[in-house]
This record gives C-alpha cells, structure tokens and sequence, in this order.
C-alpha cells in the first residue's frame, strides 16, 4: 500500500512489483503493508481508445496478451505490468476488433476492488 486518502476514503496501492499502480476503497493498511486486491473478471471494462471524463478511478494502458473463447464469454489476458483477465462478449470482441498484441485500456471502477484477507 502506498498512500491513504482517508478525506476521499480511498488509498492507493501499487500491483505486485510492477509500476501499476490503482485506487482501492479505504482498508485497514499502513503505508508499506502488503495487501491483497480482487477485482472480477467481469467488473472490468475494455476499451481500445484512452477513456477520458470517467468517474472510474483507474485507467491502465496495456496490451491484449490472449483471447480464449468460453462459452458465452471470451477471457482476454491483458498486460498491464501485471496480468489482468477480462470477460467480454464474443459481439464486443468482434465490434472492437480486439486481437492479441492490440493497445487497450482497462477501466476499473474503485469499489469493483475488494481485499482478500489472508485465512
């Protein structure tokens, strides 16, 4: 965890080794202290052009890695300095014409991040 907001009740936190970095709801952390976030799949949103004017939190650049269909849904790997997958429609996959390689943005709205305590 690297800084508190307490005034805006959120603190922010830098993903595993990488320079990704997020905002996450306000939890019981010290700067220094390692946390452990979880955001569905399916929470996230995918978009191929830089969103801007967003209430969203969080928007990370990253690079589409794989697209595996299941199912109803495809799972699409995302790099973003640490790995992301997203669940999206196949229609989605076709309109946005998502394809490894491609330039993406993942937007993740601040309460979609939850902490998993440690059992």
């Amino acid at each position: 965890m690297l800084d508190l907001r307490e005034p805006d009740g959120v603190m922010r936190v830098r993903l595993a080794d990488a320079e990704c970095e997020i905002e996450v709801p306000l939890g019981h952390a010290a700067p220094g202290d390692r946390v452990r976030i979880a955001i569905r799949a399916g929470d996230i949103l995918l978009a191929t052009e830089s969103p801007r004017a967003l209430s969203a939190r969080n928007v990370l650049e990253g690079q589409i890695t794989a697209l595996e269909r299941r199912g109803a849904l495809v799972s699409a790997r995302v790099d973003c300095g640490v790995i992301f997958t997203v669940h999206v429609t196949p229609g989605a996959v076709r309109a946005l014409e998502l394809a490894t390689k491609k330039k993406v943005w993942l937007v993740l709205k601040t309460h979609s991040c939850h902490f998993v305590e440690d059992q």
